[in-house]
């Protein structure tokens, strides 16, 4: 024995580390389509608010919704006032409630 660690290949250690960049990448995507993921991921939780759904890193909310809605989701939308994430006091905010799903359920 020569005393050296053995380390793991490149080629090893480079997919590791490919495959969890790409992990990364996909959790943080801001494509439409990765964001309707995220925001039926959200729904199936229960109700969200807009601030919730910007906070998962879903912008445009109100034209995300309106995709899914095309795709088949039926989603309730409850207007109320309050106050943002912001701090600011904003009318007409939006509640979002996932009330069904089309058959695959995929966004």
């Amino acid at each position: 024995m020569s005393g050296q660690k053995k380390t793991p290949s490149a080629a090893t250690g480079g997919a590791q580390k490919n495959k969890q960049s790409s992990r990364k990448s996909i959790d943080k995507a801001t494509d439409a389509e990765a964001q309707q993921r995220r925001i039926i991921v959200a729904l199936r939780l229960g109700p969200k608010t807009t601030d919730d759904l910007r906070a998962l890193g879903c912008y445009q909310v109100s034209a995300r919704i309106w995709g899914l809605r095309a795709k088949g989701f039926n989603i309730a939308t409850d207007l109320f006032d309050g106050y943002a994430a912001d701090g600011y006091s904003h009318s007409r905010m939006a509640r979002y409630t996932l009330i069904g799903e089309p058959e695959g359920g995929a966004a």
